[in-house]
């Protein structure tokens, strides 16, 4: 059956547990051709990505294959950290995202979820002024809309079984959490995609 498959995943960084490089490197290995975007996090507990210069060549590669797409998924990733910051604060920490992304070598696209959903009026206005694409959002947010942003919600939870849906947005953490980690669901991604004829999307590509 034909099956077009967005799959992604919050929380990326290079320290633990968020660190996911090892289910990352298995599904590439028995899906060549698979596309997995991470929305990540740039200074998870104060800790910039540059911290670990090797985990970013690792995560590099997959970018140059064609198999990994990084997302902005806050900056230091607090709780619900978008939600109360004023319009030049939400700006400054997508600003400093970027610079970590860059000082890394590691290209991220102009798409946003917020951490724990956390969102704005500043937020929003901030990534739009910032040029930003797409809007990973949750229903809670789905007042918050935007004439610049394609606005974008999950159908798969990666804890349930994947819904009779043609087209399919998965919702996972790159850790045990939620009951939808990817070392937690692999097993049933696979499945999945050995299942069905896949088409695989970036997160901005919807």
């Amino acid at each position: 059956m034909s099956k077009t498959l967005v799959l992604e995943y919050d929380d990326l960084t290079h320290l633990a547990p968020e660190n996911c490089l090892s289910e990352i490197d298995e599904l590439v290995s028995r899906h060549p051709n698979i596309k997995i975007s991470f929305f990540t996090v740039p200074m998870m507990r104060g800790v910039p990505l540059s911290n670990d210069p090797n985990w970013c060549a690792r995560i590099r590669k997959h970018v140059d294959n064609g198999n990994v797409c990084l997302a902005y998924h806050g900056f230091l990733h607090t709780p619900e950290e978008f939600k109360t910051l004023d319009k030049t604060e939400c700006e400054l920490r997508l600003r400093f995202g970027e610079s970590v992304f860059k000082a890394c070598s590691l290209p991220a696209c102009k798409v946003f979820r917020g951490p724990h959903w956390g969102l704005s009026v500043a937020a929003v206005e901030s990534l739009e002024k910032l040029d930003f694409t797409h809007l990973y959002n949750h229903e809670d947010y789905r007042h918050l809309v935007s004439e610049k942003l394609t606005s974008v919600y999950y159908n798969w939870n990666l804890k349930d079984d994947p819904p009779k849906d043609d087209f399919l947005i998965t919702h996972g953490h790159t850790h045990d959490v939620c009951q939808n980690g990817i070392k937690q669901t692999l097993d049933k991604v696979s499945r999945f995609i050995d299942s069905n004829d896949v088409t695989y999307k970036f997160v901005y590509e919807v």
